[in-house]
């Protein structure tokens, strides 16, 4: 094999280029240059035989080539839509698990004998109060809805706003890494 390399190399020298002309005498020139096999000509073959048979010379190779991907990313504009139905979905879930919340702290309140006793401090004062307690999870469901509707609105327009400065300003600058 360094026979071929040196003749290849010799007739590169001597002006004989090889069938490709002179710009396959360059390129052989500049894979000379980097340390690399020329792009004619049989290449040589690797023997892998060593690393396949040293387990820590396969790990050692395997780590040093694992490091993490990064990739600079900018984000130039947010779709409201999308923003929107997030928003949607988001502030609905929250609102279910309020209410899910509430009904837990109802039950435990009332079954502790809570709710009696402030009726019956209340009926001492001379103030007569009734609790409906399905009007209270319906008005705390609608209040839950009004604040969906208008975090949700909050969220479009802040996305909305941010498309205008990031047309204006050029956007935001991620790094995002990936191990492999």
């Amino acid at each position: 094999m360094t026979d071929e390399r040196t003749a290849q190399q010799a007739a590169a020298g001597r002006g004989g280029a090889p069938a490709g002309g002179r710009a396959a005498g360059r390129a052989q020139a500049q894979d000379r240059t980097r340390g690399q096999a020329p792009t004619q000509g049989p290449r040589p073959s690797q023997d892998t035989t060593q690393e396949a048979r040293s387990p820590q010379g396969g790990r050692a190779a395997a780590r040093a080539q694992r490091r993490p991907v990064r990739r600079r990313v900018m984000v130039r504009k947010v779709d409201p839509w999308s923003v929107l139905k997030l928003s949607l979905v988001f502030y609905f879930s929250i609102l279910v698990v309020v209410m899910l919340g509430l009904g837990v702290f109802w039950v435990t309140i009332e079954r502790l004998g809570v709710i009696e006793t402030l009726l019956a401090f209340l009926a001492e004062l001379q103030f007569d109060v009734q609790i409906n307690t399905g009007n209270l999870f319906r008005a705390a469901f609608l209040v839950g809805l009004l604040n969906v509707v208008l975090w949700s609105g909050i969220n479009v327009f802040g996305a909305l706003l941010y498309n205008l400065v990031a047309d204006v300003m050029g956007g935001l600058r991620l790094t995002l890494a990936e191990d492999e």
